[in-house]
């Protein structure tokens, strides 16, 4: 893949909130993984394990477990000033046929160098699961799917019981929860800030640093471009 192509990929990738029923061929879910599985970890520890979940009863357990998160997460919402709130989409992926979970294996740090394990062990984890992840919402793309990044599924109570519906060991954390399938939308344009607010050359520059106002106005902007459906 040349630049050009590797750009467009990445500038064009959306977290897609509405699926067709379509069944996905196992085919494709095997690429996603097998792109995902050479994600960059630390000390290439590779602490990874995918959880495929096509069965509708499942996929319907845990969606009723994230409805219960969900009552939760409003509720906490509504302390928030309110150009600062976030607000949900609907849930479309409630049709995705396809639920791929990317757990870590904690035991997996031990990887790393002690000193390594003692100061950044978790954020090492964190990072390679996030490389895996990413990755797989890249390969997403390219087969012509729909993705949406479901991070809610990694909270304590989503995960605690989802774990005991999928008989996942403790020894195994869910990072975040890939619903797949095909789109059933045109989702618009990303908001993305300018490269020139962002990139520094041989120090920081001050002139480009953003304050706590600017911070908030541009998360207000977020919001309101995620509530008129512009992200």
């Amino acid at each position: 893949m040349d630049y050009d192509s590797l750009l467009e990929l990445v500038s064009t990738r959306r977290s897609i909130r509405k699926f067709k029923t379509d069944p996905i061929p196992d085919e494709y879910v095997d690429k996603i993984i097998e792109v995902a599985r050479w994600a960059p970890s630390g000390a290439n520890s590779q602490p990874w394990e995918f959880i495929v979940i096509k069965k509708q009863e499942l996929r319907e357990k845990i969606l009723e477990l994230i409805k219960e998160q969900d009552v939760l997460s409003h509720k906490m919402e509504v302390v928030r000033p309110p150009e600062m709130r976030f607000h949900w989409a609907p849930s479309g992926y409630v049709r995705a046929p396809v639920f791929i979970i990317l757990c870590g294996d904690v035991r997996t740090k031990d990887a790393y160098p002690v000193y390594t394990t003692l100061t950044r062990g978790n954020s090492h984890f964190t990072s390679g699961l996030a490389s895996a992840f990413l990755y797989m919402s890249m390969a997403t793309a390219t087969l012509g799917l729909a993705g949406q990044w479901v991070s809610v599924i990694a909270s304590p109570y989503v995960q605690t019981m989802a774990k005991d519906i999928l008989g996942v060991p403790a020894e195994l954390e869910m990072y975040d929860m890939l619903a797949l399938g095909y789109p059933d939308t045109q989702p618009r344009p990303r908001q993305v800030r300018p490269r020139e607010d962002m990139v520094h050359y041989d120090g920081y520059d001050m002139t480009r640093y953003r304050s706590d106002e600017q911070i908030n106005q541009a998360i207000a902007s977020l919001r309101h471009s995620r509530v008129s459906g512009e992200s």
